[in-house]
């Protein structure tokens, strides 16, 4: 098709240069004011469909990019083919592609209204509800981006009163260890001071006495001398008496004064090297995006199922892997852990069985709570359990045999799985329930439905509709996308299962069979019958990892491991 809109077409192939004024899409030309007049007049175009030329050229490039005619016969489009779902000229009828298409319809009865069209007006309104999202998203991160300024505010104050309180400890600390410190030596100064003054005076009676040698030699009779020397003796004993009993008492001790840091204080710098640890965390979304209905959605993909790019129904086959003895007599629930093995719960009396990948019994965990209603894996070692007469939900540990978590829930539950982190349960009064196991929050999952059995599989959850026989595929915004119910093929529904396409599997109880239902709710397929499983089927599950399909009879102590073989001839 013609790329340059600036001149016009018709005087370019008369080899002349004039500026189109206008764009005709059925001729798919640019036209100059001259041939523009002509072409208003002419039989042939006047009919047409014309722009101004300024206009045409905002036009999407994508759009101005599809071509109008026909590639092969260069031809207008007349018609438009149902069977490919595509437009063709009527060269393209009588070819070997579309001769045997049956359903034509005039071009023009397609395209009528397209502007106004229900696909058209939902991609407009669409598009409006993802700018509204992305004015959130935009409004929600710079929000996010304000708190962690204030945040960073914030800790550096508190990081600041922390540095105040240590700086005020250790004066407070070291102001008390200066004072032990003076009053220690003033202690030790006062008694060396208080010794001194008895030295002192010991000193000046032997000064006195040496004195009184030196009189007494001058002028003292020898009688007086002899008779003397008793007492200067006596003086001499007493002074030395008294300088060994200083000796003997550590009087003469040197007085030291020293110290010891506490080891805390003197490490410091090796053993504290930083002031503390940043953390960044990512915490989950709570912003609420508006979102297409999902019926919505699938109009404008042409009403292509979630499972329709993936494996159909019919292409869905079982080989039994392993025949199981349960020894459970009452089969209300099963679960395959990510590792292989597996658990059955025992409705009443009530406890749970472990069993190894190839269907040997581990052990058997009771005294968890009454009346054991359903069992989902949240990995190799928990699981989550309910009761039809307990208010909460328990996590056991099937290594140490004991519960290590419990939630709350508004009523007791009938069914039980785990998705994406978040366990959803049918409360045996109200609206299916979301916990976050993260924290334990709780939202009510948009639907009237009121549900036994529960199956997840992305943003779509599969239930059994309470009291009736009923399949229900519906949204966690409550939006019902289809509804299933056949008495042959599934009676008595009762475990639910999802592959990885979305197709479900359904243990009909009292039709004995295990039914595939296609993602989108429009066809079934039994997979096992009376014959199969012998007794009736209570419980249902399938690991997408493994590939295999475990299911537990209620009664007869009989469970089957099948492996599922999806085989696609697309």
């Amino acid at each position: 098709m013609t790329t340059s809109f600036d001149n016009c077409d018709i005087c370019n192939l008369r080899h002349i240069s004039k500026h189109s004024v206008i764009w005709c899409s059925d001729c798919d030309e640019g036209l100059c004011l001259e041939c523009s007049e002509h072409h208003s007049l002419s039989k042939l175009s006047r009919n047409h469909s014309v722009v101004p030329i300024a206009e045409y050229k905002k036009l999407p490039s994508f759009l101005v990019n599809i071509k109008l005619h026909c590639d092969k016969h260069d031809e207008k489009y007349s018609l438009f083919c149902k069977e490919h779902n595509e437009c063709v000229c009527r060269k393209c009828i009588i070819s070997e592609k579309h001769k045997k298409c049956k359903e034509m319809i005039p071009v023009e009865d397609v395209i009528q209204n397209s502007k106004t069209s229900v696909v058209f007006t939902e991609i407009e309104s669409s598009l409006q509800e993802m700018k509204g999202n992305i004015t959130l998203i935009l409004e929600d991160r710079q929000k996010n981006l304000s708190s962690l300024s204030d945040t960073k505010k914030k800790i550096e104050s508190e990081i600041l009163a922390v540095r105040q309180q240590i700086n005020h400890h250790l004066d407070k600390i070291q102001d008390q260890f200066i004072n032990e410190l003076t009053s220690a030596v003033e202690n030790s100064t006062q008694e060396i001071q208080s010794f001194l003054a008895s030295v002192q005076e010991i000193q000046r009676e032997i000064d006195e006495c040496i004195e009184d040698i030196v009189t007494i030699k001058k002028h003292a009779t020898d009688l007086q001398t002899f008779l003397g020397i008793k007492e200067l003796e006596n003086k001499l004993n007493a002074t030395e008496n008294t300088l060994l009993s200083w000796s003997n008492c550590k009087r003469l001790a040197h007085t030291v004064v020293s110290y010891q840091l506490n080891t805390v204080l003197q490490n410091i710098n090796d053993e504290i090297n930083t002031f503390g640890k940043t953390f960044v965390d990512s915490q989950a979304c709570e912003l609420s995006l508006h979102r297409r209905k999902e019926g919505q959605a699938q109009l404008i993909k042409g009403n292509i199922g979630p499972g329709s790019c993936g494996c159909s129904i019919e292409n869905i086959t079982l080989k039994l892997k392993t025949n199981i003895n349960t020894s459970a007599s009452n089969v209300s629930g099963c679960c395959i852990l990510p590792c292989g093995k597996f658990v059955v719960a025992n409705y009443d009396p009530s406890y749970l069985i472990l069993f190894s990948p190839d269907g040997k019994i581990e052990k058997t965990i009771a005294d968890i709570m009454p009346t054991i209603y359903d069992v989902a894996c949240i990995d190799n070692d928990v699981v989550a359990v309910v009761s039809v007469t307990e208010k909460n939900i328990q996590l056991v540990n099937l290594k140490s045999e004991k519960t290590i978590k419990t939630i709350q829930t508004s009523s007791p539950c009938c069914g039980i799985t785990h998705s994406e982190g978040n366990l959803i349960v049918c409360p045996k009064k109200g609206q299916l329930q979301q916990i976050r196991l993260e924290d334990n929050k709780t939202s009510e999952i948009g639907s009237d439905v009121v549900s036994l059995y529960i199956a997840a599989f992305g943003n779509t959850l599969y239930s059994r509709k309470r009291d009736v026989e009923t399949i229900i595929c519906h949204n966690r915004n409550g939006d019902i996308l289809w509804t299933f119910t056949n008495k042959t093929a599934l009676k008595g529904p009762r475990g639910i299962a999802v592959d990885e396409y979305g197709n479900i599997f359904v243990a009909g109880t009292k039709s004995k069979t295990i039914t595939a239902i296609a993602s989108d709710g429009s066809k079934h397929k039994i997979l096992l019958s009376e014959k199969d499983l012998v007794g009736s089927p209570w419980s249902i599950c399938y690991n997408n990892k493994l590939k295999v399909l475990l299911v537990a009879n209620q009664k007869d102590s009989q469970a089957y491991l099948y492996i599922v073989n999806h085989v696609n001839h697309a």
